[in-house]
């Protein structure tokens, strides 16, 4: 069994016109940081732990990765930063990354953006639609002992939290 947790980064700060930060750049608002330890403390009330946490290198992404890290009792240091889940990726290539871990890893949590998360997590299950607000993270199983054999539309959701439903 694999599951594969896919978070939304936290709330950030906006982006205008007088802002001298790029996109890229943008970092959590206080309000982030505390939604992030909210779903944090779900997952530990569910007993979950990912065995591999993979973040977007955009500072949004990274800052959230880390706050769960920090919650999950998981060494930071191990976090893999990968520049594509910023610059955008279809579920066939996040499928295609995952298979290099093999058997490897049965709880892999990954921290992006949207509109990609929320593509990806319709494409791995069988929903027509979510809703995926910052902070929002879903795990979704799938029936195999390998990344190499998960497929599209073959994922279940586990649970599916945002940070709304525990204010």
């Amino acid at each position: 069994m694999k599951t594969l947790i896919l978070v939304r980064h936290a709330k950030t700060e906006q982006l205008g016109y007088m802002s001298m930060k790029s996109d890229f750049d943008r970092s959590l608002k206080p309000r982030g940081y505390n939604d992030t330890k909210l779903v944090a403390k779900d997952m530990i009330s569910r007993n979950i732990k990912p065995d591999l946490l993979i973040s977007s290198k955009a500072m949004r992404a990274k800052q959230t990765a880390r706050i769960f890290a920090e919650q999950l009792a998981i060494d930071k240091q191990e976090i893999v930063l990968e520049q594509f889940l910023y610059d955008g990726y279809t579920t066939s290539e996040l499928l295609s990354y995952l298979e290099q871990f093999g058997n490897e890893h049965d709880n892999i949590m990954v921290v992006g953006h949207n509109p990609e998360i929320a593509m990806t997590a319709i494409s791995l299950t069988d929903s027509d639609y979510l809703h995926f607000p910052t902070t929002g993270t879903i795990a979704i199983s799938f029936n195999a002992d390998n990344w190499e054999n998960i497929n599209a539309r073959e994922g279940k959701i586990e649970w599916f939290v945002t940070p709304k439903m525990f204010k």
